[in-house]
């Protein structure tokens, strides 16, 4: 399968979003679209602004990014990562009509923290996507152990993750700045909710059926 990435499917319906404070909803609101440069198609990183590294799947020249800001821990993110994420792969991603840019929702308490700096590590060797995907196939729990040090260092075991450098960067928490700015970023843009999801012009939030992530992906691709 394209860009080595491996999914796990559920048969649930996908759950709505998560927000820090207020019931779950559904938005799809006008926003100013967010450019970013994908420098190389299979890699875990881009840059995005030109000042920030973050993970992007798709082509470099596809012409719409589909922005996704999200936390390892959140139930809605992870039904989104295990039942629609593998349609809009297959349907605009493997096909260069789309790419998925990465940002840190890193909200939920300290797993998520580490969660995601374990995939940036993950990351350094090309395999962020490969442990996103781990991560959401195994969520349990909130802040309960799912995500502590040493079973985020097991995931890395699992997946082949050159194990030195791989546990010194988990140790170290290297990232642990950038996920902080993503999160701050997060907040100053005024997203509450997670996943949170740009596409073009529109914003979606929550693991909605795919058809709304089609619409907007079409509507966005419609544009001249």
């Amino acid at each position: 399968m394209p860009f080595g990435a491996r999914f796990v499917r559920e048969s649930a319906r996908p759950s709505r979003g998560r927000r820090w404070a207020l019931p779950a909803i559904f938005l799809v609101v006008g926003i100013a679209a967010i450019g970013v440069l994908a420098l190389n198609p299979r890699s875990p990183s881009a840059a995005d602004g030109g000042t920030v590294l973050r993970p992007v799947l798709g082509e470099a020249a596809a012409p719409v990014a589909i922005h996704e800001y999200a936390d390892f821990q959140c139930s809605s993110c992870g039904a989104f990562a295990r039942s629609i994420e593998p349609k809009i792969r297959a349907a605009y991603i493997e096909t260069g009509k789309t790419r998925l840019v990465w940002h840190d929702f890193a909200w939920i308490g300290a797993e998520s923290r580490g969660a995601a700096n374990a995939a940036r590590c993950a990351g350094d060797q090309g395999k962020f996507w490969e442990y996103h995907d781990h991560l959401y196939a195994n969520q349990s729990g909130e802040n309960s152990g799912a995500f502590s040090k040493d079973r985020l260092k097991a995931f890395g075991a699992g997946l082949g993750l050159e194990p030195t450098a791989f546990i010194a960067c988990v140790d170290a928490e290297t990232y642990a700045t950038s996920v902080q700015a993503d999160l701050d970023d997060v907040r100053q843009k005024g997203f509450t909710g997670t996943p949170t999801f740009v596409i073009g012009n529109q914003r979606i939030v929550g693991a909605q059926p795919f058809e709304v992530f089609a619409a907007a992906i079409d509507a966005a691709l419609a544009k001249p």
